[in-house]
């Protein structure tokens, strides 16, 4: 009976460490993958969220600029307080005139065309925020998977300077090895776990930078998911340069030629405002009379006023001319550089994984089994082990190096960076 119910009780813990493995499982969060963190900044962003409101402040100078001119109403009162035969009011004559001014050569639409203009320069610049943001978002979620390696390697740090510690410690048990050696194992263990505390908090502070690109207070997940180390493709610098003009950087320069020659317009057609048109009743106290009055007004064209608004605006045209080739001629000098960069570090990455971290684990695997042995001393060790650490290292750079480069060129031929699940 004793055997029996101690099987039962056994079989009960089981099942309850078995229940309470699967709640803390469920609880925890789920990593987070760079589709859903590009999500949530496209939709939280704060900066993204507070662009829409210049974008609602255009509408309303759109609105201000369609608007005709109000009438004018005005009063006169003449032939009044006078001497003689128009002392007093005797003789006054008293006017009320309606006015209109009447736009000519089209200048309401023209002023609208400049409002279009600048809300549509402003849309393509929204369009342009929008990849910076999610190329930023991008780039935090690259430098967030990378802590997460080097925090994995500050582990294995750890946990090679404790093996080193306990090789050591039998070491010098045996009065194969002095007791300095020992010494030196533990500093060396001491910093190892130093510099693996150090990790842990760059891993916490990459984590809430990311969650700060969609707003948030904290962050909500524990880890970022994606292959390190499986590099995209890249597409031919030639493809690439052919999608450089398409993006919002480059066509914002269209919309700005077409706003600037609307800015030209409105600025020839204000050199004649228009036609101020009224009509009016005139009471003649004298006689009790009344009469209607008709008036015209324009401004004479004695010299042009609007000539320095005139060549500011040809001067603005010209200059976005020259602001578009300037900027192409840089895109393209840092779009090579970046390709060349990107294809240099696939080239390192690759050594790295194929030849050089085998080579240091294996170099570190026969060290440490001729440590053991007494062939190798403590300093053939630690430098085996400070090899293959450094390599692993290396790796976990080239890899970050990489990510980075293909977003900024990404950033720069306007690829979608939201199409991308690997960082």
């Amino acid at each position: 009976m004793v055997m029996r119910f101690s099987a039962r009780a056994l079989r009960c813990c089981a099942f309850v460490l078995l229940f309470l493995a699967a709640a803390a499982a469920a609880a925890e969060p789920p990593p987070l993958t760079l589709r859903e963190a590009l999500a949530r900044t496209l939709q939280s962003n704060p900066d993204l969220a507070a662009y829409q409101y210049l974008l609602q402040a255009q509408d309303g100078r759109t609105v201000q600029a369609g608007l005709r001119p109000n009438p004018n109403l005005s009063a006169a009162l003449e032939n009044v307080l006078g001497s003689g035969e128009v002392r007093g009011v005797r003789s006054a004559e008293l006017s009320l005139s309606l006015s209109q001014l009447i736009e000519l050569g089209g200048l309401r639409e023209k002023r609208v065309a400049v409002a279009r203009g600048e809300r549509e320069l402003l849309e393509v610049d929204g369009h342009a925020r929008r990849l910076d943001v999610v190329a930023e978002t991008a780039r935090r979620f690259v430098v967030l998977v990378s802590q997460q390696e080097l925090h994995q390697l500050s582990h294995q740090a750890v946990a090679l300077a404790e093996t080193t510690s306990a090789a050591v410690g039998r070491r010098v048990a045996a009065a194969k090895s002095p007791l300095a050696e020992q010494e030196r194992a533990a500093v060396a263990l001491e910093r190892a776990r130093n510099d693996d505390a150090h990790a842990e908090h760059e891993l916490r502070t990459a984590r809430y930078q990311l969650a700060a690109s969609w707003g948030a207070a904290e962050p909500d997940f524990e880890l970022a998911a994606a292959d390190f180390y499986q590099l995209p493709a890249i597409a031919d610098y030639s493809v690439l340069l052919a999608e450089l003009e398409k993006t919002p950087d480059f066509t914002r320069y269209l919309s700005e030629a077409r706003l600037r020659d609307a800015e030209i317009s409105l600025a020839l057609a204000n050199r004649r405002p228009g036609l101020d048109v009224g009509v009016g009743l005139r009471r003649l106290q004298a006689g009790g009379d009344t009469a209607l009055l008709f008036s015209v007004g324009m401004p004479l064209p004695v010299s042009d006023r609007n000539q320095g608004t005139i060549a500011e605006a040809r001067a603005r045209r010209a200059g976005s001319d020259a602001d578009r080739a300037a900027a192409l001629v840089k895109a393209r000098t840092a779009l090579f550089g970046f390709h060349q960069e990107l294809l240099d570090r696939r080239r390192e990455l690759e050594a790295l994984s194929a030849r050089t971290l085998p080579a240091a684990e294996s170099a570190l695997k026969n060290t440490e089994y001729a440590y053991e042995r007494g062939r190798y001393g403590y300093l053939e060790f630690v430098d085996a082990q400070r090899e293959l650490l450094a390599v692993m290292r290396e790796r976990i750079t080239a890899a970050t190096q990489y990510h980075l480069t293909l977003i900024e060129i990404e950033r720069l031929s306007g690829t979608a960076l939201s199409e991308r699940t690997q960082p």
